[in-house]
């Protein structure tokens, strides 16, 4: 409808008169053409300040979408790659695939380049993939799983199988007549410790052993280390006995040595003879097995090193672990092998015959612990590749319902193998065939996937030998067996598919930060003895890297044990503490090992015996297990006190008001050094500055002297200034040789512990500690009644804890 009024343009003048109607249609079409052209310019990316890959949501967005167009939407890669082509796409330096990156051969010789520093297990590559590797004693050994596995690694002892692979232990091999053996390793052991190498169960040959090791006629001092050895059987028509020490690579060596100068063996390798050890068992390299003899007494050794594979399996699932994995070898006359050579003999067809039956009556048993302690079983076993199953499966013993029958009893003829024939063994590995070559076979010949193939029977079988490890045999201290299992000795060459075999049915892989876990649930210590080498070696190392991140950091961010009373927070001084608390006594100290003073120490701790009357020697430390009753983990190195009359009132307190806070608190002490160190330090700082000006003034003179030339002045020479200062402050901070151990706090100190944390199986904390005895006898004086108390502190807590005592 037409307006009466005048439009705003023609009101002012002007000429332009605007329609009273709108033309929908080419409204519409008007606006379809901008709408066409905005889209237009939206694509467009001329004039883009964003990029594709930048200008989608933050929900959409992807790291390092910039260079991987696959990471965007598709519908947007297309844009992405135009807009990057423009500035040119980088290009790609990697092959797609590690096939592409490197071929096997390089691989291969880059592998045994790697393993020239750190000797690598035949399980290295398998363990390098899942687990942190850690280079140890010359050996690059898997320290713990990638993924979170303490509790599972606990409920694998406990009720299920843990497999560790310990093949950095070392072998050594001593071959001679049975009363020359006896008659020098004698000297390296006690009965006073328990058996040693050379009981009567021992040396027949059906059981295997542990004993403490010590240096030559020097028992209680100079421990060594504790090893694992087995017997050979006797063979007819031999006179000659053959042993096996397993010793840890940390003593190895220094076991060797003693083993050359006590039998007087010289070096078969080499015709000079010389009359230092060191240089009598220094050997090439590319030596594989350095041999030793004595050629009037008839002994040899020979180092077994890195020719076998041990592997420790624990848990009561270990031997239903075993009966699925261990398939006893059925002879074939068809190929010529080793087995066909070795079985001439009627001796050892009855031998197979032997270890068969008591195979076969022992493979259903539940727990390796029902087992005889220490027995020594050698199985000649089909090559465990063709034995495996297609998945991963949980091995389990079988369900009996008749009554179970008596177990068979242990003859010479179960612990003999070929395995102890140096020659066997290195035939199979020279004879063996490799996986590549086995799926290949498997691959041409099978007919059905998955089931046994004709040439398997061809395959040669391998010799192993298992030992028992028997586990806890006091249920008063811990679960009745506890911690049993086996050990297997399996020749080169054949590490890793063995070690496959046993976790695809079942086994809990493991690594070296396990051993510490299980030292705590067993209560039996193994890596932190005080006197052992392996102890103070392992002791070492931990301040080392304790002592070096404590002062790499700044002043304001270290703790002040000065403050705390700790006198010694990275190690336990040992020496120090039993000397304080026996002056007059010889300074070398060693750990309590008497079998029958620990058990009258056991019944004394029960109040069934006189602690007077066990006659402890007073340089002596004795192995202690300690339970907090309360909150709170000490950690290592934690203090070992005695406790004072009134703990034992205010713990009554707490325990009645259901109060969980510390029997005692330290008092926060002064720190006498500090005003010293901040002098030092003041002091330290204006000779560096004045050192600083002085060289700068050189340089100005130098300048003004030659101008218009470059002037270069020598490097400052603070280096041994810097040294002394940090010495210095070091001192200051924790001395070398503190004043007193015993009385460095408010309680007397008269013990440490070397291994603290959480224990599942008890569901308390628990410590695994040593004290003096001059200090346990004291601990006796003060606990008139009631069970023994002691009270334990943390290095970095003011708090003491009450703990009770178990041996």
């Amino acid at each position: 409808m037409a307006s009466e009024s005048l439009q705003y343009d023609a009101a002012l003048g002007g000429p332009i008169r605007l329609p009273d109607r709108v033309d929908s249609e080419h409204f519409n079409e008007a606006r379809l053409a901008e709408v066409k052209q905005m889209l237009r310019t939206v694509a467009s990316t001329e004039n883009q300040t964003k990029l594709m890959h930048q200008s989608l949501p933050l929900h959409m967005r992807r790291r390092a979408m910039s260079y991987n167009p696959k990471r965007l939407p598709r519908r947007f890669r297309a844009i992405h790659v135009a807009q990057f082509s423009r500035s040119g796409m980088p290009e790609k330096k990697r092959r797609p695939s590690r096939k592409f990156r490197r071929k096997a051969n390089n691989l291969l010789k880059e592998y045994e380049r790697r393993k020239r520093s750190n000797v690598w297990l035949e399980t290295h590559v398998w363990h390098a993939k899942r687990f942190h590797m850690v280079a140890k004693w010359g050996y690059k050994v898997p320290y713990s799983p990638t993924r979170k596995g303490y509790r599972a690694c606990y409920r694998a002892t406990a009720k299920h199988c843990l497999v560790q692979d310990v093949s950095y232990y070392g072998c050594v091999e001593l071959r001679g007549g049975e009363g020359a053996l006896k008659e020098s390793l004698k000297r390296f052991c006690c009965e006073r410790a328990g058996l040693t190498i050379c009981a009567k169960a021992f040396v027949s040959g059906k059981r295997s052993g542990n004993v403490w090791l010590f240096e030559r006629d020097r028992y209680p001092l100079g421990c060594v280390g504790r090893v694992k050895f087995a017997w050979r059987p006797e063979m007819e028509g031999d006179d000659r006995r053959t042993l096996w020490i397993f010793a840890h690579p940390v003593f190895y060596r220094k076991l060797v040595e003693m083993l050359v100068e006590t039998f007087g063996l010289r070096n078969a390798n080499r015709d000079d003879e010389p009359m230092e050890v060191d240089q009598i068992t220094r050997n090439a390299g590319n030596l594989r097995t350095p041999r030793y003899e004595n050629s009037s007494s008839g002994v040899t050794l020979l180092e077994l090193k890195d020719t076998l594979n041990y592997f420790r399996l624990t848990g009561p699932l270990a031997h239903a672990i075993l009966s699925k994995s261990l398939k006893i070898y059925n002879p074939s006359n068809q190929s010529e092998q080793w087995f066909q050579d070795w079985s001439q003999d009627l001796l050892n067809v009855k031998t197979i015959n032997e270890q068969t039956k008591f195979w076969d009556k022992t493979r259903n048993l539940t727990s390796p612990g029902e087992i005889s302690p220490g027995t020594t079983l050698g199985l000649v076993i089909a090559d465990p590749r063709l034995n495996r199953p297609r998945k991963r499966t949980k091995a389990l013993p079988p369900v009996v319902t008749v009554s179970p029958e008596p177990l068979p009893e242990l003859s010479s003829y179960t612990a003999s193998s070929p395995i102890w024939d140096k020659s066997i063994r290195d035939r199979i590995t020279q004879e063996m065939v490799t996986t590549h070559q086995l799926n290949i076979r498997r691959t041409r010949e099978c007919l059905v996937p998955g089931e046994p193939c004709a040439f398997e029977s061809q395959v040669q079988p391998i010799p192993i030998l298992l030992m028992q490890n028997a586990g806890s045999q006091d249920g008063d201290f811990k679960r009745l067996g506890y911690g049993a299992g086996w050990d297997v000795i399996v020749p080169s060459g054949y590490g890793l598919a063995f070690w496959h075999t046993l976790i695809l049915w079942g086994a809990k892989p493991a690594g070296l930060k396990e051993f510490t876990m299980q030292a705590i649930e067993s209560g039996i210590d193994s890596e932190r003895i005080p006197d052992s080498v392996l102890g103070r070696t392992e002791s070492d190392l931990a301040f080392e890297s304790n002592w070096s991140s404590y002062f790499a950091k700044p002043n304001n961010r270290r703790v002040n044990y000065k403050k705390l009373a700790i006198t010694s927070p990275f190690r336990c001084p040992w020496p120090q503490l039993v000397t304080e608390w026996n002056p007059t006594t010889d300074p070398d100290l060693f750990v309590l090992r008497d079998v029958e003073q620990l058990n009258k120490l056991t019944l004394a701790l029960n109040r069934r015996f006189n602690i007077k009357s066990v006659q402890l020697p007073p340089n002596c430390l004795i192995p202690l297990l300690l339970t907090l009753k309360t909150r709170g983990n000490p950690g290592d190195n934690a203090l070992i006190c005695l406790p004072h009359r009134t703990d034992f009132n205010q713990n009554k307190k707490n325990r009645a008001a259901n109060d969980h806070t510390p029997v005692y608190t330290e008092p926060l002490r002064r720190d006498p050094q500090q005003p010293e160190r901040l002098a030092l330090r003041r002091a330290h700082l204006a000779l560096l500055k004045r050192l600083r000006a002085r060289r700068i003034r050189a340089k100005k003179r130098q300048q003004r002297a030659s101008p218009g030339q470059l002037v270069r002045i020598a490097k400052p020479a603070t280096a041994s200034i810097i040294r002394e200062q940090l010495e210095k402050m070091r001192e200051l901070w924790l001395p070398a040789n503190p004043e007193s151990i015993r009385s460095q706090c408010s309680r007397e100190c008269f013990g440490y512990v070397t291994q603290s944390s959480f224990a599942l199986s008890e569901g308390q904390v628990t410590g695994l500690g040593y004290v003096t005895a001059r200090g346990l006898e004291k601990l006796f004086k003060i606990c008139t009644k009631g069970a023994f108390k002691v009270l334990v502190r943390g290095t970095k807590s003011r708090c003491y804890r009450f703990a009770s005592v178990k041996r």
